[in-house]
């Protein structure tokens, strides 16, 4: 039985004509993604199952029977409920090969946190068994064939692997861009507009323009060398898949003979994302830094890299991992500094010290002095590159979804009708057609 969300509010009506979507989450808030359509011939499709990893988690409402689902990139608040829509629905998984090589180990991490937390899980692991052995890997541009429509996947930049599902629907054309970026990173080169009568876009930094990444990057490499000269050690707490691998490229590329040590998760993604070198825009680049850091993976690593001037590891968000561990060895030093490259969510360890100077390690709340920065590294697209990515898409209807309803939606919608494009604004749990 299907506990932690909310029951399922989508509709039993066929659709009589044009396009019905209907958010299960992610409508009108960042993360917990699933989207439902369905056209006027019976056609469904669900795009991404997730759950939004806070504190506690937010979960999608239950989906209806899919045969088919498509998922677009390997983050948690996109793929954390498939397991559970694999075992109830048998449906049928769709992705690219690198987001399918990463669906275990980020279940098997979402499946072990549950448990260390103590928050409800509505999959267990005879589901993730079942999930894994109905995937379907897909290449970017292949048409597939799924009914009275067809679909394919084009790149997203985000992340290696993320995807933006393109939909012929006969009479007209949909994307949907998934996390997305314009800009190229590090790891991937940046996503390109797509011909459509409909996009779906999300709008996680609506009304925020992000600094130059030239301007971080420099930014970062002073503050770097101002704490290494007084003697101390920048912690970087990094998402593992995708951000760690950015900055570890970007210290490798600017200071070389800095002494970084790399830790956590990130080290299994990393190695992936080198036996899938067709999604990386420079994979020897990747692979330099990679053997150029220093990876931990014992206890006297762990010690050694008290002593490094930079370490890069896992939870990003500061709710775990190895990030606390050396976190609770640092704290009493204010020599050291605590760097984010990444967006500390309501709830979390590093939105808690950003905010009150203090968070919880190994249950006990703890003061923290030290120095700490935020540096702008964000792979999702800013509201400039939202715009223009409309715009160049030529979409009439456009759906703004994956967003702050309050802050960051509205500046967005104003700027996109602006320029003549036809907004709707989901809210979950609620159904509607565009014509």
């Amino acid at each position: 039985m299907y506990s932690p969300g909310k029951t399922s509010s989508y509709p039993d009506e066929p659709v009589d004509k044009g396009l019905r979507y209907h958010f299960l989450g992610g409508g009108s808030e960042v993360g917990n993604v699933g989207i439902i359509l369905e056209g006027d011939k019976g056609d469904r499709l669900l795009i991404d199952y997730g759950l939004a990893p806070t504190d506690p988690p937010r979960y999608p409402a239950e989906a209806p029977k899919v045969t088919d689902v498509i998922v677009t990139h390997s983050h948690i608040d996109h793929i954390g409920m498939i397991p559970w829509i694999s075992g109830s629905h048998h449906s049928t998984l769709h992705a690219t090969h690198v987001t399918v090589a990463l669906s275990e180990l980020m279940w098997r991490d979402c499946h072990k946190v549950s448990r260390i937390e103590g928050y409800p899980l509505p999959w267990d692991k005879r589901d993730m068994d079942f999930a894994l052995e109905s995937w379907k890997v897909h290449k970017f541009g292949e048409w597939v064939e799924h009914g009275n429509w067809k679909w394919r996947l084009h790149s997203a930049g985000h992340i290696p692997g993320a995807a933006m599902v393109e939909i012929d629907i006969g009479n007209k054309k949909v994307l949907l861009s998934g996390d997305f970026d314009t800009r190229d990173s590090s790891l991937v080169s940046g996503a390109l507009p797509v011909d459509v009568d409909i996009l779906f876009v999300e709008g996680t930094y609506g009304g925020r323009t992000h600094p130059k990444k030239e301007f971080e990057i420099k930014r970062l490499i002073e503050r770097i060398k101002e704490v290494k000269n007084r003697g101390g050690t920048v912690l970087i707490p990094a998402f593992a898949n995708g951000r760690g691998q950015d900055i570890l490229m970007t210290l490798h590329s600017v200071l070389p003979n800095l002494n970084v040590h790399y830790d956590g998760m990130g080290k299994i993604i990393t190695r992936h994302y080198l036996e899938n070198s067709e999604y990386l825009k420079d994979s020897e680049a990747l692979e330099s830094a990679f053997k150029w850091a220093k990876r931990v993976s014992s206890k006297s690593d762990k010690k050694k890299a008290l002593e490094a001037d930079v370490i890069v590891t896992t939870s990003g968000m500061l709710d775990g991992g190895p990030s606390i561990w050396y976190l609770n060895r640092l704290r009493n030093d204010e020599r050291n500094a605590i760097f984010f490259t990444g967006y500390q969510a309501k709830g979390s360890g590093g939105r808690m010290l950003q905010e009150e100077g203090k968070l919880p390690i190994f249950g006990n709340i703890c003061q923290i002095d030290l120095e700490w920065d935020t540096f702008g590294f964000s792979t999702h697209a800013g509201h400039d590159e939202i715009v223009e990515f409309a715009k160049a898409c030529g979409a009439n209807d456009v759906v703004v979804y994956h967003t702050d309803p309050i802050n960051a939606r509205p500046p967005l919608v104003e700027a996109l009708e602006a320029n003549g494009h036809t907004t709707h604004q989901p809210i979950n749990g609620e159904s509607h057609i565009i014509e």
